[in-house]
Order: C-alpha cells, then sequence, then structure tokens
C-alpha cells in the first residue's frame, strides 16, 4: 500500500509541474491560463499549486493550446493514465520516462547522474553528441533533432544555478569514457573537456571520474526533493534497452544511494584527474 501511495505522489508531482512548466513556457498568467483553458482562475491556480490534478481530457487540451510536442503530450496522458490505475511507472520504448528525467531536472533540488559508458547527457558537446553517440540506425537529421531537444535540457538545467534554488548534483563518468575523446578533433576535445571543468566550477556542482572496477554496471539517475520542495518524492529513474522505469520504494532507494557511495569513494575531481594527464589516466583505467 505505501509503494502505491509514492506512486500517487509521484504522478501527481509530475503532472503539476508539467502544468506549471508548460503554462510558464507558453508565457501565460495565471488569468491568462484560466482564459485559454475556459476555466475559472481558482481551478487554474489549483492546478498549479497541485491541491488539484486536471482530468485527462484537460490535460489534452492544455498540450493542444500549447502546442507541447506530441511525444510529451503522449507522455503526460500515459502518467494520466497510471495515476488512475494506481500503477507503477514502467514504460516501454514508445513512452518513454526521459520526460519525467527532464522534469526532475527542472524541478528537484539534488540530483546524482551516473553512466558507466558515457559523459552524462547534460555535459555533452555537440560534436560529442554527433561523434562519440552510436547510432547506427538513426539517420543523421533524427541525431540533429536529439541533439536540439538534448541541448534545450542542458540549457534549462543550468540555467538554475543562476538563481537562489540551491541545486545540487553529482556527475560520475568512468575514466574510459576519456578515451573516446579521441574520436573529436583537438579544438572539439578541448571545448568539451573545458566544459567539463565549467561544470564543476559551479557553486554546488561535482564532476567526478571513477576508477574501475565501478560495481554499478548500470546508468542511473537519482532526484532528491531535500524536504522542502514540492516537486514530490525522491526517486531513481533506470533507462534499459527494453524499458524504464522509476524506483520509489526506500529500501530499493537505499541501494541506490549505497552505490552512490561507492561511486564516490572509488573517484577524484575531474581537476585531480586531468593534472594527471587525461591520456595517460584513461589508458591506466581501461573500461
Amino acid at each position: 500500500m505505501a509503494g502505491t501511495v509514492l506512486y500517487q505522489k509521484f504522478a501527481r508531482a509530475y503532472l503539476t509541474a508539467e502544468v506549471n512548466t508548460i503554462s510558464q513556457d507558453a508565457g501565460w498568467s495565471p488569468n491568462q491560463f484560466a482564459r485559454v483553458m475556459s476555466k475559472s482562475s481558482t481551478t487554474v491556480r489549483a492546478w498549479l499549486d497541485g491541491s488539484r490534478i486536471p482530468d485527462k481530457g484537460n490535460l489534452s487540451l492544455l498540450c493542444d493550446q500549447a502546442e507541447v510536442e506530441v511525444d510529451r503530450k503522449r507522455f503526460i496522458l500515459h502518467v494520466s493514465d497510471q495515476l488512475l490505475k494506481n500503477s507503477e511507472l514502467i514504460s516501454d520504448l514508445d513512452e518513454r520516462n526521459l520526460y519525467i528525467v527532464e522534469s526532475g531536472e527542472r524541478t528537484y533540488p539534488v540530483h546524482v547522474k551516473w553512466n558507466p559508458l558515457l559523459l552524462s547527457a547534460v555535459l555533452q558537446k555537440e560534436p560529442y553528441h554527433m561523434k562519440v553517440l552510436a547510432g547506427p540506425m538513426e539517420d543523421p537529421a533524427n541525431k540533429v533533432k536529439n541533439w536540439k531537444r538534448k541541448e534545450r535540457r542542458a540549457r534549462r538545467f543550468f540555467g538554475r544555478f543562476a538563481s537562489s534554488n540551491h541545486l545540487s548534483v553529482e556527475f560520475y563518468t568512468p575514466a574510459s569514457a576519456f578515451a573516446d575523446l579521441e574520436m573529436l578533433d583537438p579544438e572539439e576535445r578541448s571545448e568539451q573537456i573545458e566544459h567539463l571543468k565549467w561544470v564543476d566550477s559551479l557553486p554546488g556542482a561535482e564532476v567526478r571520474v571513477v576508477r574501475p572496477p565501478h560495481f554499478a554496471n548500470y546508468a542511473f539517475e537519482a532526484f532528491e526533493s531535500d524536504e522542502h520542495t514540492y516537486a514530490g518524492p525522491n526517486f531513481v529513474y533506470v533507462d534499459n534497452l527494453d524499458q524504464s522505469r522509476h524506483v520509489v520504494d526506500e529500501k530499493k532507494l537505499a541501494l541506490y544511494d549505497q552505490a552512490r557511495r561507492f561511486l564516490r569513494s572509488n573517484s577524484q575531481g575531474i581537476g585531480r584527474f586531468l593534472d594527471g594527464g587525461v591520456h595517460r589516466l584513461a589508458e591506466e583505467h581501461p573500461e
């Protein structure tokens, strides 16, 4: 029962965050929002503060009025369905929980990001995305489209450091990932490295390089509400080849926190790593 309650809270928090983000991105004041939706200002304010959740029809209308992309709209309606069913959000390739990750990056104050193979998505520069990431099934136009989305995601995420949101993030990346930078030309490689150093210099942000063995051989992203935000319950996002899911059960979250502690104890800051020489250390610590 406790798990069901947490899933309900999580789905409600996600939908509330999306209602706020969509209306803000559209540039609507609460009164304008009410007029667009043909609702009372009281109803719209209840949607915005999370005391009420729009039904599926109103969520669909909101997406249409704000010209939300089709895939994002479909996922919002998918979450609305899951909320009614009181079920866990486990999504297949057609409904990816990446939209929940993007929402969490806009609302949660504490983040942990680990990828055992690559730089985390929001750390990547365009040459890295275009040249390093595998994509034999993708056409170039689709890869550019995915980059533009990733670029908007990173811009929004790092823009939060300019506010008073007290954002805290730990990025973990394997030492072996730096060998992939050889696929870039010298200028692109330098730009990517400088970007990592810039992120590490932000207040509340760390970029740490993990030595093998990793033990945490799966990618995950953890989001903590820090107990003073409407963001929702703490959760971990896990993405596999055939599905993605979020984890809210406290016992399972503790296992991911244990993995984070191991990653931290077996890592060093990006500055210290680079002082040892990118290429030499990458070779000393192969995957």
